[in-house]
């Protein structure tokens, strides 16, 4: 019975080890973007920023501006990302006939536990639109210009 176990052990321990490599080689990261099936988006909150991550990007709401972010959402193996997209900036009272126009932007940052860092940078001069730190599940309240 006891070179049965031994046997047993001898080959089930090389298919544990690859498992465990497999396992380590993935993207620890990749679970706080990526939404399971059943759900449609993932959202995440700071301090004047909400952020709903869904597999095709995602959108921002600011105080008084908004994002999109049109490809998804992917980070590297140290947790950090770097995606173009678009930054809207409103203002309170009317708005213009052209509308608030959107400009391109750089939405930058990591993913260091469950917390993300933002940095976004827009426009032709690359003005930085601030940096934000952001947890998973979080709604938050935006107070729009509107």
């Amino acid at each position: 019975m006891r070179s049965y176990l031994t046997c047993l052990f001898a080959a089930v321990l090389p298919l544990l080890l690859l498992c465990a490599l497999v396992v380590m080689a993935t993207n620890p990261y990749s679970p706080l973007l990526v939404q399971s099936a059943g759900e449609s988006a993932t959202v995440w909150g700071g301090e004047h920023i909400e952020m709903e991550v869904t597999k095709e990007g995602a959108t921002l709401e600011f105080d008084c501006a908004a994002g999109t972010i049109t490809v998804p959402l992917a980070v590297d193996a140290q947790g950090k990302f770097r995606v173009s997209g678009t930054f809207t900036g409103e203002r309170p009272g009317p708005t213009m006939r052209d509308g608030n126009p959107a400009v391109s932007a750089t939405y930058s940052g990591s993913i260091i536990g469950d917390t993300m860092h933002l940095t976004i940078v827009a426009g032709p001069d690359k003005q930085s639109m601030g940096a934000y730190v952001l947890l998973p599940g979080k709604r938050r309240r935006v107070m729009k210009c509107r």
